[in-house]
């Protein structure tokens, strides 16, 4: 199962979710009928003995459709409240748990220990560098990722995992979260919270009646009358409170049901990705053995309880959202434990048996008929590939980018640098619109002209956190600026549209793109024709990539096949058609991408821009992709 087949499966799984919904809501209706049928009956029939006591009678009058309505729309309305504010990103989540946003520029060990090891994962699997926080009041082990779609997600780690965790556990960690991120179990965990969410609203309604019943007894003297419609209200309040216990307890079921398998799998994903089966058993041994174990103590723990890499909440049995650790640790690592206890007999220290050695270069050659199979997918050897790129990016470079000038200048440079003989033109308009990032381009511009052409995507994603806190007026005033940048020539060249094309991905927000029902294939021929027409006359042969592009587009069935002249397949045309081409299943999305790549590399090779190019047009389509491990790094960088 791949990448595309995941996704599909978490789409899946949330009908699956979206029906145990509906049942969970018709329940609580039922139970809120029976609660009203009962209070009808014990104090509406005192009242007048003339009213139809019988059930059918209940269900037949206008109270119990009104109540019934009544249920439902509270449900309703405090699922949507909570899915609004769960889909403007990650950030919610984050705030929920009283999570501090760290500092890319931090000078604390810890901190910059879990940048480097994020920033590493990234770069291995093409994803987006997520946004981190810490939980600093947090002393529990716990961790977890949240957001609608790869570039919304935030990563928050409890301070108890910075204080405990060496880098090799803190690794595997990352591993586990970043597997959910490229499962697209976050999108599910986001839904599931919104929908119980409305479920557990029934029981705020009956606190609501409980307390106000009482509030509005005191000064108020009772009569005969009106002390049965008074006593009714507490009743129903108190049964309104049990009937959401009954929310929260099927809402817990839900969500065990849900996360169990999945967390198998991420512990899986994560030793696949860091080769290193220790390093992900030693932070759940940690947690096992740890006071708190992952605990935690802010008031939104149960709530998020599935989003993280250990139970939040002390729950047992059929009700606990993660499988036993010892459990999990087992199936990663047979002998851990056994391996742990004696160590910790022999009083010797866990840090002790963690290796230090550097990993060798990765010097395979990766075919290229395996690249739209690689979408979504780390390997320990692209995490290899990674550690080594990382290292080759000066450490003056990622110090700027992890601050918001030096983001902004590294863009400008790149724009800069492909658009010879411009360079003094862009530079003047930054010094006049933008001069701390002109003072930061001064120290940048050295290194975007030496360095080497595979360092500057990942420097790019190195650098997009930091501009995706730019305020809504500033991206756009940012954005119109690289765009004036890049047509200061009256040109577009490949690597000047990848440049844009990731920034106005990543950087509008959800209400700054089109957010719209998926479509079938057919509805978007004219929007893929486009895309694949556009890559022909970007190939270095276009007789054999035009070749090519017939046998592409041979299997398709669409009204016309033909090649569009390349006036009709510009950058512009191409920006437009991914967006449209985004809302196709991902089924489809992995043949999109597979013959993307049979045109580029129809001159039986395949360049770092043209990667690129491929790896922009799959960030487009939702479908993160690692570095391309072409050849070993070259030493001469050192």
């Amino acid at each position: 199962m791949d990448f595309f087949d995941y996704q599909d499966r978490a789409r899946r799984k949330t009908w699956h979710l979206v029906t145990v919904f509906v049942i969970g809501v018709l329940l609580t209706v039922l139970l809120v009928n029976l609660l009203g049928y009962a209070i009808y009956y014990a104090f509406f029939l005192y009242v007048d003995g003339r009213l139809d006591a019988s059930l059918m009678g209940w269900l037949q009058s206008n109270y119990s459709w009104q109540l019934s309505l009544g249920a439902v729309l509270i449900i309703l309305a405090g699922s949507l409240a909570a899915y609004l504010q769960l889909r403007q990103g990650g950030e919610v989540v984050a705030r929920w748990a009283s999570a501090r946003l760290i500092d890319y520029d931090s000078k604390d060990p810890a901190e910059r220990q879990f940048v480097n090891v994020v920033e590493e994962m990234a770069i291995a699997s093409g994803s987006p560098v997520p946004q981190l926080y810490v939980m600093h009041n947090e002393p529990a082990i716990n961790a977890f990722v949240a957001g609608y779609r790869p570039d919304q997600a935030v990563m928050v780690v409890s301070q108890g995992t910075l204080e405990h965790l060496n880098r090799q556990e803190l690794q595997g960690v990352v591993g586990h979260e970043f597997s959910h991120i490229l499962n697209g179990d976050m999108r599910l965990n986001v839904r599931l919270m919104a929908a119980l969410a409305g479920l557990i609203q029934i029981g705020q309604i009956g606190r609501f009646l409980f307390r106000s019943a009482f509030y509005r007894s005191y000064g108020r003297r009772r009569n005969s009358r009106d002390s049965g419609a008074q006593l009714a209200i507490p009743v129903l309040g108190l049964g309104l409170i049990l009937i959401g216990y009954i929310g929260v307890l099927t809402g817990r079921l839900i969500k065990a049901a849900v996360s169990r398998q999945r967390e198998y799998l991420a512990d899986a994903s994560a030793v696949q990705f860091t080769r290193d089966p220790d390093g992900i058993a030693g932070a759940l041994y940690k947690i096992r053995e740890h006071q708190f174990a992952g605990q935690l103590q802010h008031r939104h723990a149960e709530d998020m309880s599935h989003f993280c890499f250990a139970d939040s909440i002390s729950l047992s049995g059929m009700l606990a959202t993660h499988p036993p650790l010892d459990e999990r640790i087992k199936r990663v690592n047979p002998t851990y434990i056994t391996r742990a206890r004696h160590r910790k007999v022999r009083d010797e220290a866990p840090e002790a048996a963690v290796s230090r050695t550097q990993p060798a270069a990765f010097d395979q050659v990766m075919g290229v008929a395996a690249i739209a199979a690689m979408a979504g997918t780390v390997t320990p050897a692209h995490l290899d590939y990674a550690r080594q790129l990382y290292r080759h990016i000066p450490e003056q470079v990622r110090t700027l980018v992890h601050q918001s000038a030096g983001a902004r200048a590294w863009c400008y440079g790149l724009v800069m640098l492909f658009n010879k003989g411009h360079e003094q033109t862009i530079l003047d308009e930054i010094k006049q619109s933008d001069r701390e990032a002109a003072i930061a381009l001064q120290r940048l511009w050295p290194f975007c002209q030496q360095l080497d052409a595979q360092l500057r995507l990942p420097i790019l994603e190195l650098a997009m956190p930091m501009l995706k806190r730019l305020d809504e007026r500033a991206t756009l005033v940012f954005l119109d600026r690289i765009d004036r940048f890049i047509k200061v020539n009256n040109q577009t060249v490949l690597q000047e549209w990848v440049l844009y094309a990731q920034l106005r991905h990543h950087l509008l927000t959800p209400e700054g793109r089109k957010q719209q029902e998926s479509i079938s294939i057919h509805a978007c021929a004219q929007a893929l024709r486009i895309l694949l027409s556009a890559l022909v006359y970007q190939n270095r042969e276009t007789e054999r990539a035009a070749a090519r592009y017939e046998q592409v587009a041979a299997p398709f069935d669409w009204p016309e096949k033909s090649l569009l002249p390349e006036a009709e397949a510009g950058f512009t045309q191409v920006s437009d058609a991914l967006e449209q081409l985004a809302r196709v299943p991902f089924f489809w999305r992995r043949s999109i991408i597979q013959a993307c790549v049979d045109i580029i590399q129809a001159d039986g090779d395949i360049h770092q821009e043209e990667y690129d190019l491929v790896r922009t047009i799959a960030d487009c389509l939702g479908c993160p992709m690692p570095p391309l491990i072409e050849r070993e790094w070259q030493r001469s960088l050192d």
